[in-house]
């Protein structure tokens, strides 16, 4: 049986066990311990410092690059899209850096620029359906189009048969007369749905389309990607290629997920065979890159360009 004596011996123990590590911490070993921090301090600023010299030097090249991108791309890119027609469709929260450096490099190809059309956010808002409906209506009696869809469907018709043809030619392919186009494009644009840089809407027969990022909760994210898909199976079967561009996704702070349309396409074999991407449209290279794209496709060529999910190669193979 423990009797106290062997507690009491256990309590000394432990104070005369204290009283070695304080006197020791206080003497002999106060100064490595010291030394040892501070070479560890030291080594922590010479690798921090080797780091932001790495970063430094990473930037540099970086920049290099984009600027040399850019002085090549109109030789990369000159003549590969001649005698084409492309319309820019601008989704909501898309990059404005991106959008113009893509209206840059499209007259660079040799394609002529009908016009940059930028949706809005009600275009995808739920809680404007009814109103998407209405106005749907209302330029599809102005530009004389005798269907039997409603709602959204409605409203994604008119607007494709707005921007796109088969044809390379304004004129062929063109539903509705000059005045009828231009009416249902004011309709949409009154009905705050979208805007555009041409009131005189003709049609083209290349869709390049510019993706922004969304979020929200798992079923928001997932209606919004359906809607996209619609749009953007609307177009490439209207169209003689459609190319939809992009930058890397940056997550939405406190929502569930984010996404975007590169990944909408990419995530349904569907919309994967037929439309091609780019997901690093932002970076140096990317308008160049998108070009190659579409010319791809033009050869049955899809692919889906850069580094994120589903990605088939970083560029596509240059055409002699």
């Amino acid at each position: 049986m423990i009797d106290f004596r062997y507690h009491l011996v256990s309590i000394i123990s432990v104070f005369l066990a204290l009283a070695v590590g304080i006197v020791l911490g206080a003497g002999p070993l106060q100064a490595n311990i010291g030394d040892q921090l501070s070479d560890q301090v030291a080594a922590l600023r010479t690798e921090k410092q080797a780091l932001n010299d790495k970063l430094t030097v990473s930037e540099k090249l970086v920049d290099a690059s984009d600027e040399y991108a850019a002085a090549v791309q109109p030789r990369v890119v000159r003549g590969r899209l001649t005698g084409h027609r492309v319309v820019l469709v601008v989704l909501p929260s898309a990059d404005g850096t991106m959008v113009t450096n893509l209206e840059t490099v499209v007259p660079q190809s040799g394609a002529a620029l009908t016009a940059t059309v930028t949706l809005s956010p009600d275009w995808f808002d739920p809680t404007q359906s009814a109103d998407r409906g209405q106005a749907a209506r209302a330029a599809a009696a102005a530009l004389g189009l005798g269907s039997t869809a409603t709602g959204d469907a409605l409203l994604l018709q008119v607007f494709t048969y707005l921007t796109v043809s088969t044809s390379s030619t304004s004129a062929a392919g063109a539903t509705g007369t000059p005045a009828q186009r231009s009416a249902a494009l004011k309709v949409l644009v009154d009905a705050n749905l979208l805007d555009s840089t041409a009131a005189d809407l003709a049609p083209s027969d290349l869709a390049v389309v510019v993706s922004g990022d969304y979020a929200g909760s798992d079923a928001v994210v997932s209606a919004r990607s359906d809607a996209v898909r619609s749009l953007v199976t609307s177009l490439a079967g209207a169209s003689r290629a459609t190319v939809v561009a992009g930058g890397e996704t940056v997550a939405a702070a406190g929502q569930a997920v984010t996404s975007n349309a590169v990944q909408a396409v990419r995530e349904k074999s569907d919309t994967a065979q037929i439309v091609s991407t780019v997901d690093h449209a932002r970076a140096g290279e990317g308008p160049a890159t998108v070009v190659l794209a579409v010319e791809g496709a033009l050869d049955e060529k899809i692919g889906h360009y850069g580094v994120s999910a589903g990605a088939t190669d970083k560029v596509p193979r240059v055409l002699p």
